[in-house]
C-alpha cells in the first residue's frame, strides 16, 4: 500500500521538463522584452527616445547604435543586479525561482507606460522605464543561471547545461528582435505600422514572460517531491546546497556596479575610457573571485566577443527578413542546447567554436560577395553549446551565476566596445561591411579558435558535492 501511494505521488509530480519549460519561457520572454528599453522610443515632439537615455543591456553587443546611457537607469540596473547577487549568496535554492518572478514583474511597468502614453516617455520618467525593464532582464539571467547551478548540483547536469546555454541563446534572439525593431523605426519613422509592429512584438514577449512567471509560481507551490522548486521548509534532501562565497558575491557586486561610473563618462556616450573601465573591472573582479572565475570569465568573453561581430553583421544584413533570421537563430540555439545535453558536451564546444573559427577563416580567404544566413545558426549553436559546457565546468562551486552573469557582462561589453573603436566603428559595431571587406574577421576567428583550444585543455572536474556531472 505504501509503495502504491509513493508511486501515485511520484506520478502526480510535475516532470522535470515542466520546470525547464517554465524557466525558458521566462528567460525568452523577459530577455526579449529588454528591447523595450534599448530600442529607440517613439517621438515626443522634437525629442526622440534615443536622446532620453537608456540602460546598458546585452543587446548593445549587437546593436546598430547603442545611443546614450542614462546614469540614473544604469544605477537602477546596478542596484537590482547587486540585490540579485546578494539573494543568490544567501541561498541559491531558495531564491532563484523568485528572481525569475521578480524579473518578469519588472518588465510590466514599461509596457503599461507605452500603452498609456503611445507617444513615449518624457525625460523625467524615461530612466525609470528603461532601467526597470533592463534590470528585470538581469534578474531573469541570474535566476536562470541559479536554476542551472542547482540542477547540476542535484546530478542533472544535462538539463542544467541546456538551461545555461539557452540563457545566452535567448539574449542573442532578443538582440536580433531589437536590431530589427530599431531599423524598422529608423527607416519608417512617422509611419504608424512600425510602432504598431513594435508594440505587438513587445506585448507578445510580455505575455510569454508573465505566463512563465505564473508557471514558476504554481510549480513552486506544488513541487514537493523534488528539491528544485521546493519551499525552504519542505526540503527533504541530503544534498548540500551549493554555496556562493563572500568573495564571489563581492566580485559580482563590483562588476554590476561599475556600469554606473562607465555611464557617467562622456555624458553616457561610452568611449574608450568607459569600455576600458568595464573590461578592467570585470577582469579584476574575476581575480577577486578566484582562479576558476578568471578562467571562466576569459573563456566566456572570448566566445561571446568572438561571435559578436559576425552575428551582429549578419543580423543587420538580414533584418529586412526577420522571420528567416529569427528562425535560423532559433535553430542554432536549439541545436546548441541539444549538443550541450550529453556528457561529452565539452567536445561539442570544442567542435562548435573550432568549426565557427574555421568558417570565418575561409571567409577571409575567399572574400565572398555575401554571407549566407545559415552562418547565424552555426554561430548561435556554437555559443549556446560553449556557454552550457562552461557552466557545468563552473558548477563545482557557487561561482557560476556571478561568472556568467555580472563578470562576463562587464568583460564582454568592455571588450566589444574596445574592439569596435579599434576597428574604426566607434560606438557602432560592424555591419555588412565586415563581410564585404573582411580584414577584421581575423580577430573573431582568433577568439573562437582560442576558445576551442581552451575547452580542449580545461580539466573538467567530474565530481562535486552534488555528485558526478
Amino acid at each position: 500500500m505504501g509503495n502504491s501511494a509513493t508511486r501515485t505521488n511520484k506520478a502526480l509530480e510535475p516532470s522535470r521538463p515542466w520546470v525547464i519549460g517554465a524557466v525558458l519561457l521566462c528567460a525568452v520572454g523577459t530577455l526579449g522584452a529588454v528591447a523595450v528599453a534599448s530600442s529607440p522610443g517613439r517621438e515626443t515632439g522634437s525629442q526622440t527616445g534615443d536622446d532620453l537615455g537608456r540602460a546598458p543591456g546585452f543587446a548593445d553587443v549587437f546593436r546598430v547604435t547603442a545611443g546614450p546611457v542614462s546614469v540614473e537607469a544604469a544605477t537602477l540596473v546596478a542596484v537590482v543586479s547587486v540585490a540579485g547577487v546578494a539573494a543568490l549568496w544567501w541561498s541559491v535554492r531558495r531564491t532563484w525561482p523568485w528572481l525569475l518572478v521578480a524579473g518578469v514583474v519588472l518588465t510590466i511597468p514599461g509596457e503599461f507606460v507605452y500603452f498609456l502614453s503611445p507617444q513615449g516617455t518624457d525625460e523625467d520618467t524615461a530612466w525609470l522605464v528603461h532601467g526597470s525593464v533592463t534590470a528585470g532582464a538581469q534578474l531573469v539571467l541570474l535566476g536562470t543561471l541559479g536554476a542551472g547551478l542547482w540542477l547540476i548540483h542535484i546530478k542533472a547536469a544535462g538539463v542544467g547545461a541546456v538551461l545555461i546555454g539557452a540563457g545566452l541563446g535567448a539574449q542573442v534572439f532578443g538582440a536580433a528582435i531589437d536590431v530589427w525593431i530599431v531599423e524598422l523605426l529608423l527607416l519608417h519613422r512617422g509611419f504608424g505600422y512600425a510602432s504598431a509592429v513594435q508594440s505587438l512584438i513587445h506585448d507578445g514577449m510580455l505575455v510569454a514572460a508573465v505566463g512563465g512567471g505564473l508557471l514558476v509560481m504554481m510549480l513552486y507551490r506544488r513541487y514537493d517531491g523534488r528539491p528544485e522548486l521546493a519551499a525552504p521548509s519542505s526540503v527533504q534532501s541530503s544534498v548540500a546546497e551549493p554555496a556562493m562565497g563572500r568573495a564571489t558575491a563581492l566580485a559580482g557586486a563590483l562588476a554590476a556596479a561599475v556600469f554606473v561610473p562607465a555611464a557617467a563618462m562622456g555624458d553616457g556616450q561610452s568611449g574608450v575610457e568607459a569600455f576600458a573601465l568595464l573590461l578592467g573591472v570585470g577582469l579584476l573582479a574575476a581575480v577577486i573571485a578566484g582562479v576558476r572565475a578568471v578562467v571562466g570569465t576569459v573563456v566566456a568573453s572570448a566566445v561571446v566577443v568572438g561571435i559578436s561581430g559576425p552575428v551582429g553583421a549578419l543580423i543587420r544584413a538580414d533584418s529586412a527578413e526577420p522571420i528567416r533570421m529569427w528562425f535560423w537563430i532559433a535553430v542554432g540555439v536549439v541545436a546548441g542546447a541539444a549538443a550541450a545535453y550529453p556528457s561529452w558536451r565539452r567536445w561539442t564546444a570544442v567542435g562548435g567554436c573550432g568549426v565557427s573559427g574555421a568558417v570565418l577563416a575561409v571567409t577571409m580567404a575567399i572574400r565572398p560577395d555575401g554571407m549566407t544566413v545559415l552562418l547565424l545558426a552555426l554561430l548561435a549553436a556554437a555559443a549556446t553549446t560553449a556557454i552550457g559546457s562552461l557552466g557545468v565546468w563552473l558548477a563545482a562551486d557557487g561561482r557560476l551565476p556571478v561568472v556568467l552573469g555580472p563578470l562576463a557582462f562587464a568583460s564582454v561589453t568592455g571588450g566589444c566596445g574596445l574592439l569596435a573603436h579599434w576597428q574604426g566603428y566607434g560606438r557602432r559595431g560592424p555591419g555588412e561591411e565586415l563581410f564585404r571587406d573582411p580584414g577584421h574577421l581575423w580577430v573573431y576567428t582568433a577568439l573562437l579558435l582560442a576558445a576551442a583550444v581552451a575547452f580542449a585543455v580545461l580539466r573538467r572536474r567530474t565530481t562535486h558535492p552534488g555528485g558526478k556531472v
